[in-house]
């Protein structure tokens, strides 16, 4: 939430939705789902990733990312998917292991963003 505009060359795919959480009308956290396979995960399931995730900063730990998290687990669950994955921030990984995302692996650096490790969630 820096004012600069992030785009996704998977954003107006068929399939990709995003969901924006505001407070008095101001947009304060998102997140972008794509339809997309992790040949690491289980292959057999559907599965989405969820990609730039952000919260407003001194609207973290307030539940918002939570409150998103929670409603696309509903759109998802409707499309019949199975898992739901993502590339978690060092940073972050406590914020979804409380939602009940499992770790795989070991941290990984992505360039000009930091470590991640991969979590996945059944739905």
């Amino acid at each position: 939430f820096t004012g600069n505009n992030c785009y996704l060359k998977e954003d107006n795919l068929e399939d990709t939705f995003h969901i924006g959480v505001f407070f008095n009308n101001r947009l304060i956290s998102i997140g972008t789902f794509i339809k997309e396979k992790n040949i690491l995960l289980d292959n057999k399931k559907e599965q989405y990733r969820l990609r730039a995730m952000a919260t407003e900063k001194k609207f973290q730990k307030k539940s918002m990312g939570k409150k998103l998290i929670l409603f696309a687990e509903r759109i998802l669950k409707k499309k019949k998917i199975k898992l739901l994955w993502c590339d978690a921030r060092k940073e972050a990984i406590p914020f979804y292991s409380k939602l009940g995302f499992h770790v795989q692996g070991e941290y990984y650096e992505i360039p000009k963003i930091g470590l991640h490790k991969l979590m996945y969630l059944y739905l």
